[in-house]
């Protein structure tokens, strides 16, 4: 089957009130040679009253700048492409090779889709039309994590936030542990990052949920992964090394799978999402 030549990413909208914000902020601050570029929620809400822009949760001017969208050009081009958070309302620009990962062009591993009947026709008939959880559940039950790290994995937890000291709030998809087949050795943390087709896969995410797992899961083997979906319903897994800075992440290990529906299933998906309500 031919892969689509749409990007694999959307690196989201221009915002007419963020953007100018942000810009402001960098310009003010920004200093010739300097790696890093500090600010504060203060910062967004005098920058927002400069400008006569309306905001009202000045703290979601970074989460959605630094997970949902590029920064602006004027920022990149300067080679700043990490925002994140360092602690209670400060936040920091950093210097980095790019805003968010592409998947690599691997070749695809097709599987037969094990779902179970019963969770699978209350889902969408493709990945491409599923959200991250639906994706996790379909992963889940078709053994994909478990082919590509070579373990046996186990769901922990699904979804949830917690604050990490240094970095503010960290969001996790997924977090799951792996042990050999034999059961015998320490279970393995699998931080989970997952991303349905329109999203894109943002590196402060992924180092986010590597410091939750330093902080609160000290002295575990940590391995983050991600999962990305694209809009030809391939899942792209992928292995990040365990780096202390957001600009020093890297996919170390890569692979892409094709999930296919017996005609069983096409069919009581498709009986299923043609009931009125």
């Amino acid at each position: 089957m031919a892969r689509s030549k749409r990007s694999l990413q959307s690196p989201g909208l221009i915002s007419k009130v963020y953007v100018p914000i942000l810009l402001d902020i960098f310009n003010a601050r920004y200093r010739q040679g300097a790696s890093t570029v500090i600010f504060s929620l203060d910062d967004i809400r005098n920058a927002a009253d400069r400008l006569k822009l309306e905001t009202r949760n000045p703290a979601d001017v970074v989460y959605r700048m630094r997970s949902r969208t590029l920064l602006p050009k004027e920022i990149l081009d300067k080679g700043f492409f990490v925002l994140r958070s360092i602690g209670r309302g400060q936040y920091q620009f950093e210097k980095a090779t790019s805003t968010i990962f592409e998947p690599a062009d691997n070749e695809v591993t097709d599987a037969i889709d094990l779902t179970p009947l019963p969770v699978r026709r209350l889902l969408p008939e493709t990945m491409a039309a599923m959200d991250e959880q639906a994706a996790l559940t379909i992963a889940s039950y078709c053994r994909l994590f478990d082919h590509f790290t070579g373990l046996k994995i186990y769901r922990l937890r699904s979804h949830f936030r917690k604050s990490v000291p240094g970095i503010g709030q960290a969001e996790l998809d997924a977090i799951d542990v792996g042990v050999a087949l034999n059961d015998d050795e320490t279970p393995i943390v699998f931080p989970i990052e997952a991303k349905a087709a329109a999203d894109a896969l943002n590196r402060v995410q992924i180092f986010n949920m590597i410091q939750y797992c330093r902080h609160f899961l000290r002295d575990m083997t940590v391995r983050p992964l991600a999962m990305k979906i694209d809009h030809d319903s391939i899942i792209h897994m992928m292995e990040f090394n365990v780096a202390t800075r957001a600009a020093d992440l890297r996919i170390i290990r890569s692979a892409s799978y094709r999930l296919t529906l017996s005609e069983k299933q096409l069919e009581f998906v498709r009986a299923t999402s043609s009931l009125p309500g």
